[in-house]
């Protein structure tokens, strides 16, 4: 199996099909299962998914907990594959990697997608979200974890088995960093920074999707803004054919794929 390997950190990353390269970012201790269902996009695209810190075959114990951390990783990624530049894509949380990497690594970044994301923890709901998941982890209920985050996301229990089977290796201590530092990530007063194309996925029904958009929408030069019909939060694992079809079309409507 793959892993970047450095300084006795290890983490497992797959790559898939051919085309303009689409890294993956996946929320706290969830994993690159999370993104079972984007798999279809290696039709079209080089798909990259990584296991970062406490998630899936990576290392669970680590220091290396902050969204930049996290960034940090990714990019070390890219130029081990030796990638002149990607889009990022992330879910939730993940959303904030893919912002920071962005930030950070402007000249490696080709476009920018976030599902369900937000650019600061502001709202009472997703800061009670955050919160329950600081409390879970600090009181070592990974068993809980496990059996809400893939119920939530995935219908199938084939799905479900296979997420759970990762989250209860986890390392509470690890995730309750990871969740803090999460929580008090702040991205919007960078976001002008951001010249290259960003695309908004959120489900109509999410109830923290029209902060957060207006919230990006006012500090981005380029960006659009998808909603998906009959989904909440989790657009990529309950609708993922339309999630993958906005995917497909705004990276063809921005030019930002070249040639196979």
């Amino acid at each position: 199996m793959p892993y970047l390997k450095s300084n006795k950190a290890h983490y497992y990353y797959e790559v898939h099909g051919e085309g303009t390269p689409i890294l993956f970012f996946h929320p706290p201790v969830m994993g690159i299962e999370t993104f079972e269902y984007q798999r279809a996009l290696a039709e079209n695209y080089q798909l990259i998914f990584i296991d970062l810190t406490d998630s899936g075959r990576s290392m669970k114990r680590s220091e290396k907990t902050s969204v930049t951390d996290f960034a940090e990783i990714a990019y070390a990624l890219v130029m081990k594959l030796g990638l002149s530049s990607v889009i990022v894509c992330g879910y939730s949380n993940g959303g904030s990697t893919a912002q920071e990497f962005a930030l950070l690594y402007p000249d490696v970044t080709k476009g920018v997608i976030i599902i369900s994301g937000f650019p600061e923890v502001s709202s009472f709901l997703l800061e009670k979200e955050f919160n329950l998941g600081i409390w879970a982890a600090k009181n070592e209920l990974l068993d809980l974890f496990s059996f809400v985050l893939p119920k939530a996301h995935f219908r199938s229990k084939r799905e479900q088995r296979k997420m759970a089977f990762f989250i209860k290796q986890g390392d509470a201590n690890t995730l309750q960093r990871i969740y803090e530092q999460g929580r008090d990530y702040v991205s919007t007063d960078r976001l002008n920074q951001l010249t290259v194309p960003v695309l908004l996925i959120y489900g109509k029904l999410d109830a923290v999707s029209p902060l957060y958009s207006l919230l990006f929408f006012q500090q981005l030069k380029d960006v659009d803004v998808v909603l998906v019909n009959g989904v909440a939060h989790q657009v990529p694992t309950k609708r993922p054919d339309q999630c993958n079809a906005i995917i497909d079309s705004w990276i063809k409507r921005k030019q930002l794929a070249h040639p196979n």
